[in-house]
């Protein structure tokens, strides 16, 4: 049974462009883990610079990283039935500011 998406939320997290969350990766492996996502939203001088964003808001590119701990407040993620993958901290980068996005 999947476990429902779950944000952590501390303090010390920034409050744009950064969000910890426990969902299912379907990208890098078929399993709920926590990531560390952090975004880059377009501006209104991003908007005039490309001509394929239509509006404010839509988000150019992402980093998503898997991780064990917040990086802000320290605080270890993991249930101790959540699955701990050998080869964790699987990365990607996408970029959304094109016609079609490149995964990196």
């Amino acid at each position: 049974m999947k476990k429902p998406l779950r944000l952590h939320e501390c303090e010390k997290l920034p409050s744009i462009g950064v969000q910890i969350l426990y969902a299912m990766d379907n990208v890098e492996r078929n399993a709920m883990t926590w990531r560390l996502i952090i975004r880059r939203e377009a501006t209104e001088e991003d908007l005039e610079e490309n001509s394929y964003l239509e509006e404010e808001g839509e988000i150019l590119w992402e980093t998503s990283l898997e991780i064990l701990h917040c990086p802000f407040c320290g605080e270890h993620l993991l249930d101790e039935k959540d699955k701990i993958f050998e080869d964790h901290g699987r990365f990607s980068h996408n970029d959304f500011s094109g016609w079609a996005v490149k995964r990196q």
